[in-house]
């Protein structure tokens, strides 16, 4: 989910927070006008043609609300935390921005985000699904408040799907997709062969193998490759025999020239580009790829389905830790909260979120706003049954326990200690990842051991403790205290 720069693309964080006035569309004396007061809103450039979009939903608000004017300032989503934390620090925050996820928890570690609940009344409630904003398990709450507003469907930001090609298989003699891993890898070895240099049968995603993951959390628990330790046990994990093995199914695909070329640079749009000009067969994908192929080959026979799983059989599911993922925050910082939240209150209208829905085809958090023309859609109903099928409620530390928060947030900060470079190294140079994995282990333990002991000095909570859940089966719904 992006949003593309419109008249402005701002190349770096230092010159977003340095200018502080990247305006996008509208007039650069729009907030100067007698009576009116400006609102800031910080967004990253995601998807392709999001930043059009904004500036005529926010030209529509301002219609709405003559007394606001609404001033957007771009910057790359790699880039976006960095901007704003030195916004921030240079006394130049914006009113609005964007801190998907972990972000949220970055910048409200600094004090920087506004709890929303004086302006939020039972029937902004009522917008979202029954149930999803409990403090408990909304994703958007810390410490019983609300600091966040989400913008998709709980689902959709940890639903994975596999895209394939369905004529391309054909050819090759296969009438549906792979339901395992040898079947993967064995169609993808049998099509690439078949195309000659002309298409390819599978690539793993973008850069760094992002599909390892897809595919592995279909056979461990989330946890592990999200964090390399097991929820159930509380210990370090990378070296699961399920995650090793999805490492050595691309480390194989790779080494016998399986893999499409020059996936090893790709961004996150690369994917669907190849597989909507039929050059890539199949690959695991986040489900926005889906709406993307379709604008670029309407007519392409795709399908979409569940990720493949391991031949010994389903081992996880993908996971439902939340209701929703944080998206939009106020500044604690903003000397305009009251026109602030008007623009959040609008960011979360059913209008915002269908003409959201209607333009890019994602599945957003007001349900009302998609749901019965989602159902008719072939491609979206597809994906609506992947989600059924294919994804399980999972526990969360950083929902259970201000433990698990502390913990989860130092390990955010240590990405070296993720699968992610040990398992792209192994599989570009052809090296067997079990080693780098059981190092990695090692190192996670002895992070856990010296944050515990941080926290402890601190007389904060945390330990390997708030990150265990014993009674915990992947295969089921997990029910907090079941």
């Amino acid at each position: 989910m992006k949003i593309r720069p419109a008249l402005t693309v701002l190349v770096g964080a230092v010159a977003l927070a340095l200018s502080g006035c990247n305006l996008v569309g509208g007039s650069p004396d729009a907030g100067n006008a007698a009576g009116k007061v400006t609102v800031t809103v910080a967004l990253v450039p995601d998807p392709p043609g999001a930043s059009e979009f904004y500036r005529q939903q926010f030209d529509e608000f301002e219609k709405a609300n003559p007394g606001i004017a609404v001033k957007v300032l771009e910057n790359p989503s790699d880039q976006q935390l960095n901007a704003v934390e030195l916004m921030f620090q240079q006394g130049n925050a914006p009113d609005v921005f964007r801190a998907q996820d972990d972000g949220m928890d970055r910048m409200a570690a600094r004090g920087w985000v506004a709890p929303l609940d004086e302006f939020v009344t039972p029937d902004f409630l009522k917008r979202f699904p029954a149930g999803s904003m409990d403090p408990a398990t909304s994703g958007l709450h810390r410490d019983g408040k609300l600091m966040s507003l989400p913008l998709v469907w709980g689902q959709w930001s940890t639903l994975r799907v596999f895209i394939y090609n369905e004529d391309l298989l054909k050819k090759s003699g296969f009438d549906g997709p792979p339901k395992t891993w040898s079947d993967l890898e064995k169609m993808a070895t049998k099509v690439t062969a078949d195309g000659k240099g002309k298409y390819f049968g599978f690539a793993p995603t973008a850069a760094k193998a992002v599909g390892v993951e897809m595919l592995a959390d279909t056979a461990v628990p989330y946890s592990v490759p999200a964090t390399g330790i097991d929820f159930r046990t509380g210990k370090p994990a990378t070296s699961s025999p399920g995650l090793v093995e999805a490492v050595e199914l691309n480390r194989r695909m790779q080494a016998n020239k399986v893999m499409m070329p020059g996936w090893e640079s790709w961004d996150g749009s690369r994917a669907f580009k190849e597989f909507a000009a039929g050059r890539l067969a199949m690959y695991p994908s986040a489900p926005w790829h889906v709406a993307e192929i379709r604008k670029l080959s309407p007519e392409i026979t795709m399908g979409v389905t569940g990720i493949p799983v391991p031949d010994a059989g389903r081992g996880a599911y993908q996971p439902i830790s939340q209701s929703f993922s944080p998206l939009w925050s106020m500044s604690s910082k903003s000397g305009h909260k009251a026109e602030a939240w008007k623009v959040m209150d609008f960011l979360s209208s059913e209008a915002f979120h269908k003409a959201y829905y209607e333009k890019f085809g994602t599945l957003t958090a007001l349900e009302s706003a998609w749901k019965s023309e989602a159902e008719k859609n072939p491609d979206q109903a597809a994906i609506l049954k992947v989600a059924a099928d294919g994804m399980r409620r999972v526990p969360s530390p950083k929902l259970a326990t201000p433990g698990g928060t502390a913990v989860l947030a130092a390990l955010a900060a240590k990405p070296d200690l993720k699968h992610t470079d040990a398992a792209f190294s192994s599989i570009i140079k052809n090296q067997p990842f079990a080693p780098a994995a059981a190092k990695l282990d090692q190192n996670l333990q002895t992070f856990l051991d010296q944050t515990t002991a941080s926290l402890k000095a601190k007389g904060q909570q945390g330990s390997a403790k708030d990150l265990t859940f014993a009674t915990w089966d992947p295969l089921k719904d997990y029910t907090p205290g079941g």
